[in-house]
């Protein structure tokens, strides 16, 4: 018998019992809805609350510090002062190699507090030394304006914020010394303070200009405080795009060099009383042939790859610090409610597989004699039960494509209400993506593409296996037997 020619024959059969064959695949469509619907809202939530934690960092870049300490047995043991993990270059190579891990980036800090003076605004910013190598292929991505450090001292790569909080402290004066001299008049007594609306300060640009990082640091000559500043010409080359993290808002970016230089002049002459200690602590730090960074950051292929990373990271001797160690608390609870709601809508599949069995053993008995006839004339065991399976079959797949039409109906319901009642808003899951306002929606309730054909399959085989005992039973019906039959 042709495969072709088989079809035919389970596809006139089916035709010919049209009521039974709708009223079996309606238990089907129930249950493969059913199962849809719960797992499309599970998977829905599960992408809010992952939203939801990027408004606190991106889940692709975390902070790797040494482990100093662990839990084991609800007690804290502490790492041993020789096993705690050195963040230097051999850290670096070392991160490189763990699989999931798309760019590392080493951070080395300026300890003061610098100011950055362009044109006549001014504000205090954090100096971050980096690797302009190593972080070229992780900030590069993340530029809005100009272009990435090249490795010359001179360049400055600033943060979004940093203009926004930079002041023109001369027109401030000014403006104080308008509302003192007209303190008497209304009108100007209720001035606002300069840029408050941030009207100019949103449009000042810094990128191609030059400016002034000013350093000072304090030192003592006979126990008298003395201050010195250091002034270095700078050019703003770039501008990070707008984040999420408030910590990164008024950093400047330099190569790490420069902050290497700069913490050696900060740290120089702290005073007299603690010059002999000092001196003796840079000799025995010169001593070290590694230069170690305050922390390194690592950036990772995809969101589906962090907690992997995250595990091979703590294995090594690290400790992560990223929103993103809270993901493996969201996939096991998500996955237990997944399992749940998956659960019970499996029993409307499991009465559904009865009315095919069902419904497959009335066929036999109404077709015994269409049965002998296709024995005698040569069907073998195989071409009866492979008639039967895929009759089975069709009748799940039948039953699942409807099943999975109004789980979308019901799903788009549910997003509907969800979204016009505000409830992603009480729920705080409507402003995912990092605080993007370009990005999609988020939703309650989600079918990928996966669920969607795992639905179809899933219901397809259901049918097949219901259809295992009815087939089997035809093909061992007897042909005369068969023919004889009324």
């Amino acid at each position: 018998m042709k495969v072709i020619d088989s079809f035919r024959i389970v596809w006139r059969n089916l035709w010919r019992m049209k009521l039974r064959t709708a009223l079996t695949s309606v238990g089907v469509m129930i249950g493969t809805a059913a199962i849809v619907a719960m797992m499309a809202l599970s998977l829905g939530l599960k992408e809010s609350a992952v939203k939801s934690l990027e408004n606190f960092g991106n889940l692709t870049e975390m902070d790797v510090e040494p482990l100093r300490w662990y839990q084991e047995n609800g007690e804290w043991i502490d790492v041993p002062e020789d096993k705690v993990k050195k963040l230097n270059m051999q850290a670096v190579q070392e991160l490189k190699k763990i699989p999931g891990i798309q760019a590392v980036m080493p951070i080395k800090e300026l300890r003061e507090q610098a100011k950055l003076k362009v044109g006549r605004r001014e504000g205090y910013v954090q100096l971050i030394g980096v690797d302009v190598n190593e972080s070229a292929a992780y900030r590069k991505d993340d530029i809005e304006k100009g272009s990435y450090l090249t490795g010359a001292p001179q360049e400055i790569v600033v943060a979004f914020d940093v203009s926004r909080e930079m002041r023109d402290v001369e027109k401030e004066k000014r403006e104080e010394r308008r509302r003192k001299a007209g303190a008497g008049r209304h009108e100007m007594s209720q001035m606002p303070p300069p840029d408050i609306g941030g009207g100019e300060a949103l449009a000042f640009n810094l990128v191609d200009r030059a400016g002034t990082l000013i350093l000072s640091r304090e030192y003592r000559i006979d126990d008298e405080p003395k201050y010195e500043k250091k002034e270095l010409r700078v050019k703003v080359v770039g501008q990070l795009k707008k984040s999420e993290e408030r910590n990164s808002s008024a950093a400047v970016y330099v190569p790490i060099n420069v902050v290497k230089e700069l913490n050696e002049w900060v740290t120089r002459s702290r005073g007299d009383e603690v010059e002999e200690g000092a001196s003796r602590r840079s000799r025995d730090k010169a001593k070290k042939d590694t230069f170690e960074f305050d922390r390194i950051t690592v950036k990772v292929e995809s969101r589906e790859k962090v907690e992997g990373v995250v595990k091979a990271l703590k294995e090594k001797g690290f400790e992560v610090w990223s929103p993103a160690r809270e993901l493996e608390t969201i996939n096991n609870f998500f996955f237990v409610i997944q399992m749940v709601l998956g659960g019970i809508a499996a029993i409307s599949l499991l009465v559904a597989t009865i009315g095919i069995v069902n419904t497959m053993i009335m066929s036999i008995l109404e077709r015994t004699k269409e049965i002998g006839i296709m024995k005698v004339i040569g069907a073998t065991v195989l071409n009866i039960r492979w008639l039967f399976l895929m009759e089975s079959g069709f009748i799940g797949l039948i039953g699942g494509l409807a099943g999975l039409g109004m789980a979308w109906g019901a799903v788009e319901l549910v997003n509907y209400f969800g979204a016009s009642g505000g409830l992603l808003d009480s729920l705080n899951m409507g402003y995912g993506g990092g605080g993007d306002p370009e990005a999609a929606p988020t939703k309650l309730a989600v079918i990928p593409s996966w669920l969607a054909l795992f639905a179809i399959g899933f219901s397809f085989i259901i049918g097949v296996l219901a259809g295992i005992f009815p087939a089997i039973r035809a093909s061992r019906l007897s042909a005369l037997q068969a023919i004889r039959s009324e």
